[in-house]
C-alpha cells in the first residue's frame, strides 16, 4: 500500500452473495477529502459504477485492491442514515448498494460531469494545449473531439498513463432558478384599443397608472393568466403598455408573521396530544387516534413548529403523491422555504436539487411520500399521516416499510414518531396495547358533526326488483342534493365500467394472455383492459373459446357508475377520481381544486376518493360496493374493508350541513361492516386481533414471502419447491410453493413461498438460505 492512501468500505449497486456485503478499494488521499457517506467512483467488473463510501473498519482483503477512480461529491448521506441503511440491508434481506441508491435522489449516474485537468499542460498536443482553460481543465466534450476517429480509448488511455492529463469526476450543480413573475407597466401614450377590444379595455381599466402582476390583473378580472397575454401583447404593441419580468426574492421568513403559535389555538384534547408528544423520550412512538374532522392536522403542525423551536428539524410523511398538496399548503404557509418536498412525482433533476437543499440546511421541514423518510436533515420529529395505509410498504428492493424506518431512524437519532390516522394499523393497535406506543384520541370534530350512516342490504333490493347500482336509499339521497350548495363522494374500489365480460353459452370470460386476469372494459376508447399489467385488446362480438356472440358484461366500476349518474342525475355535474383519470401529471390537484370550488357536486371515485378530501360541502359519502375488498383472498381483507369503510364516512359532515353516509352490501351483518358502521375502532380490533391470535397471522407472527417468476410454469414451480425446501428450519413454518394471486403476468408464471415464525431472528435464519435469483418480501403488506 502506498503512503498516503488507506483501504476504504464502499458499497456497489449490485448483485451480492449476502445484503451486507460490501467491497473494499483503496482511497488515496490525492483525490481530496472524503467522509463517510461520500459518493465515489469504483472499478467494478469491467465498467465504472458509483460507490457509496461507508463508516467502519474495511474488511481484510484476499486479493489486490483495487484503487477508488474518484471522490465525486461531498457527504450526501448523514452519518444516521448511513447507519440506518445497514439495519435496512439486513432486516429486508436487500443489498446495501441498493439500499443506499434507494435512499438518494435517482438518475446520479445521469448527473455525472467528467473534465480534464492539464498536469503537464506544455506536453500536450498544440491543438489541446489551446482547449486548456484559466483552471487548467479541459472539458470532455472538447477533449474528446481531438481525438483520432480509431483507438480514440488507448489515444486517452495514452494520455492518462503518461500523466499529461487526469480525469476529474463530479456531480452536476443543482439547478437554482430564480423565481420570475410576468408584469404589466402603464406607459403614457393616447392610443386607444378598438371598440371590439373589450378585453384589453379591461385591462386598462384594471392596471391603472402603475404596474401590477399578470395573476394580480387575472384575479380581478376572473379568467386565466395566460388569457390576458394576448391582449396584453397588443397594447403593448399601441404603446399602452409594456410587458416586463419581475424578479421574486425567496425570503423563508415571508409567510411567518401570518403564522401564530399554533398551540393557543388548540382545543383541549388536541392540546393534550401535543402534551403527549413533547413528553415522548428520545425515539418515542405515540399513536394519534382521531376521527374524521378532528384536527389532526392542526396537531401535526404545532408539533412541528415545537420540534423548530427546539432547534431540529422535522419530516411529514403521507402515503400517496395526491396527498401532499394539501398538507404542504399549510406547512409553507407556516414556514415559507424551510419546505422541501420528495416524493416520486418530482423529476430526477428536481428531486436532486431539493436533496441538496435539504443537506445544505436551507430546509428545515420535509413533505413527501415513503421516500421522504430518508431526506437528509437532523430530524426530531417524524409525522406518518394516514398511517395506516398500504402505501407506506415498498413493492421494489429494498421493499422496506416507512413505519419500520421511522421507527428505527427515531431510535438512531432520537427523534419522535407519531402515527396519525382515523383507522389505525393494528399492528400499532397491537403496538399500544403492549406498550410499546403511547396512545392519544381525538374523538370531537372539530367542524361539523358526526354524519348519520345507514347500512343497506343489497340483497333485499335485488329481492325487491331493483337491479340498479343505487339502491334506493342511495337514489333518494342523490336526488335531493342542492347543487352548488351540497356535494357527495361516492365510492367503488373498481376501475372501468364492467369488471369481467363472460360468455353465456361456455362460460369462459374473456382474458389478458399475459396475466390470465379478467380483461376489464373501459369507456375511454371503447377497450378491454388488464390491470395488472396494462395490456390493452378491442372489444370481441364472438366468444374466443366457443364462438358464441352472446357476450355479456357484468359488474361495475368507476367509468360505469360515472356514465349511470349522468344519466339518471342529467343536472349534477361529475367527475371521477381514479387511477386512469389521473395519468397526467398533477391530475389530482385539477380534481381536487374544481371539487374544492364547488365546480362538481359528485365525485366517483376508487380509495383515491376516501383520502384527504375535506370539503364542509360534502353532506353524502356512500360505498357503491362494500364487499369489493371484503372477499380478497388476504388476511387483511377485513382490515381493509374495515377502513375503506370509516373513511368515507369521514368525507361526510365535515361542515355546517348534517352529513349521511350509504354504505351498500351484500354482508351487512360482517363484523368489519358493522364495525365501520358505527366507525369502532376498538371494536373491530378486539374481534380481529381475536381471530389472528387463533390463526396465526401478525401482529402475533412474522411473515416473510418469497417470489419466483419464470417463464416457463414447470420451471417456476419446481424453483418454488427448491426455495421452500432450502428455508425449512426449525422455528419457521413454510407454506407453498403456490401461484400468486396474480398468476402470470408480463409472460412470466408468478409462484410464492410463505414464512411464519414466532421471531425475528429465526427468521432471518431461514432467510440467510434462500436460493439466489428469489426475491424476498419482508413484512408484506398483503399475501395476494
Amino acid at each position: 500500500m502506498s503512503p498516503g492512501t488507506r483501504p476504504v468500505r464502499v458499497a456497489v449497486e449490485a448483485l451480492a452473495d449476502r445484503p451486507e456485503r460490501t467491497f473494499t478499494y483503496l482511497l488515496s488521499a490525492a483525490l481530496g477529502p472524503a467522509a463517510p457517506g461520500s459518493l465515489l467512483l469504483v472499478p467494478y467488473g469491467r465498467r465504472l459504477a458509483l460507490g457509496y463510501l461507508l463508516a467502519g473498519v474495511a474488511e481484510a482483503a484476499t486479493a489486490e485492491l483495487k484503487a477508488v477512480e474518484a471522490v465525486v461529491s461531498a457527504p450526501m448521506l448523514t452519518p444516521d442514515l448511513l447507519a440506518l441503511a445497514e439495519e435496512i440491508a439486513a432486516y429486508y434481506r436487500a443489498p446495501i448498494g441498493t439500499t443506499l441508491a434507494a435512499m438518494l435522489p435517482p438518475g446520479l449516474e445521469s448527473r455525472l460531469i467528467r473534465r480534464w485537468v492539464a498536469e503537464r499542460p506544455s506536453e500536450l498536443p498544440a491543438e489541446l494545449a489551446a482547449l486548456v482553460g484559466g483552471d487548467g481543465r479541459i472539458g470532455d466534450a472538447a477533449l474528446l473531439r481531438q481525438a483520432p476517429r480509431r483507438g480514440r480509448t488507448a489515444w486517452l488511455e495514452g494520455l492518462r498513463r503518461a500523466g499529461v492529463v487526469r480525469a476529474e469526476w463530479s456531480l452536476r450543480a443543482p439547478e437554482v432558478a430564480e423565481r420570475r413573475v410576468r408584469v404589466v407597466r402603464a406607459l403614457p401614450s393616447d392610443a386607444e384599443p378598438p371598440r371590439r377590444a373589450p378585453v384589453q379595455r379591461a385591462l386598462l381599466a384594471a392596471l391603472g397608472e402603475g404596474e401590477r402582476t399578470m395573476a394580480e390583473l387575472a384575479e380581478d378580472l376572473a379568467t386565466e393568466p395566460a388569457r390576458l397575454l394576448a391582449p396584453a401583447r397588443r397594447l403593448e404593441a399601441l404603446g399602452r403598455v409594456e410587458l416586463a419580468w419581475r424578479t421574486v426574492e425567496r425570503d423563508p421568513l415571508v409567510h411567518r408573521e401570518r403564522t401564530l403559535n399554533l398551540r393557543h389555538a388548540l382545543a383541549a384534547e388536541q392540546a393534550a396530544a401535543l402534551d403527549a408528544i413533547v413528553r415522548l423520550p428520545a425515539g418515542g412512538e405515540l399513536l394519534l387516534e382521531g376521527v374524521a374532522a378532528s384536527g389532526k392536522t392542526d396537531v401535526y403542525l404545532a408539533a412541528v413548529q415545537e420540534t423548530l423551536e427546539a432547534g431540529r428539524g422535522a419530516i411529514v410523511l403521507v402515503p400517496e403523491v395526491s396527498l401532499v398538496p394539501q398538507l404542504a399548503d399549510r406547512l409553507r404557509a407556516m414556514v415559507g422555504d424551510d419546505l422541501a418536498v420528495l416524493h416520486s412525482g418530482l423529476s430526477a433533476g428536481e428531486r436532486h436539487d431539493e436533496w441538496w437543499r435539504i443537506l445544505r440546511g436551507e430546509a428545515r421541514v420535509v413533505i413527501g411520500t415513503r421516500t421522504a423518510a430518508f431526506a437528509p436533515l437532523d430530524a426530531g420529529l417524524i409525522v406518518l399521516d394516514e398511517e395506516h395505509d398500504g402505501g407506506y410498504k415498498s413493492d421494489r428492493t429494498p421493499r422496506y416499510d416507512a413505519r419500520w424506518v421511522a421507527r428505527r431512524r427515531a431510535a438512531i437519532g432520537g427523534a419522535r414518531v407519531v402515527l396519525g390516522s382515523a383507522t389505525p394499523d393494528l399492528v400499532s393497535v397491537a403496538r399500544v396495547r403492549g406498550g410499546h406506543a403511547e396512545r392519544a384520541r381525538l374523538v370531537e370534530r372539530r367542524v361539523g358533526g358526526m354524519p348519520e350512516i345507514e347500512l343497506v342490504d343489497l340483497r333485499a333490493e335485488l329481492g325487491g326488483g331493483n337491479r340498479s347500482i343505487f339502491s334506493t336509499a342511495l337514489a333518494d339521497a342523490l336526488g335531493e342534493l342542492r347543487q352548488g350548495s351540497q356535494q357527495a363522494v361516492l365510492l367503488i374500489n373498481r376501475r372501468g365500467a364492467s369488471t369481467f365480460i363472460l360468455c353465456r353459452d361456455c362460460g369462459e370470460s374473456l382474458r389478458c394472455p399475459d396475466c390470465e386476469l379478467p380483461f376489464v372494459y373501459h369507456l375511454d376508447g371503447g377497450t378491454l383492459r388488464c390491470h395488472h399489467c396494462g395490456r390493452t385488446a378491442a372489444p370481441s362480438e364472438r366468444c374466443p373459446s366457443c364462438g358464441s356472440s352472446r357476450i355479456r358484461y357484468f359488474g361495475a366500476g368507476t367509468q360505469r357508475v360515472e356514465a349511470e349518474l349522468r344519466g339518471r342525475f342529467p343536472g349534477l355535474r361529475v367527475a371521477r377520481l381514479d387511477s386512469d383519470a389521473l395519468a397526467a401529471r398533477r391530475g389530482f390537484e385539477a380534481v381536487y381544486d374544481e371539487f374544492r370550488e364547488g365546480r362538481v357536486d359528485v365525485l366517483v371515485g376508487t380509495q383515491l376518493a376516501a383520502k384527504g378530501l375535506d370539503s364542509p360541502t360534502v353532506t353524502l359519502a356512500a360505498v357503491i360496493a362494500a364487499d369489493v375488498t371484503l372477499n380478497l383472498p388476504d388476511y387483511r381483507a377485513a382490515e381493509r374493508t374495515f377502513g375503506l369503510l370509516a373513511q368515507v364516512a369521514g368525507r361526510a359532515g365535515r361542515g355546517p350541513m348534517p352529513g349521511r353516509v350509504v354504505i351498500q352490501s351484500y354482508a351487512p351483518s360482517h363484523y368489519a361492516v358493522k364495525a365501520a358502521a358505527r366507525l369502532d375502532v376498538d371494536g373491530f380490533a378486539d374481534e380481529e386481533l381475536l381471530r389472528r391470535r387463533l390463526l396465526g397471522y401478525p401482529p402475533f407472527s412474522l411473515l416473510a414471502r418469497l417470489l419466483i417468476g419464470d417463464a416457463d410454469r414447470a420451471r417456476a414451480e419446481e424453483r418454488g419447491r427448491q426455495a421452500a425446501a432450502a428455508v425449512a428450519t426449525p422455528g419457521v413454518e413454510v407454506l407453498g410453493p403456490l401461484p400468486s394471486y396474480v398468476v402470470r403476468r408480463a409472460g412470466r408464471y408468478r409462484y410464492q413461498v410463505v414464512l411464519r415464525a414466532a421471531d425475528a431472528d429465526a427468521r432471518g435464519r431461514a432467510l440467510e438460505l434462500v436460493p439466489p435469483g428469489v426475491a424476498i418480501d419482508v413484512d408484506p403488506e398483503s399475501l395476494l
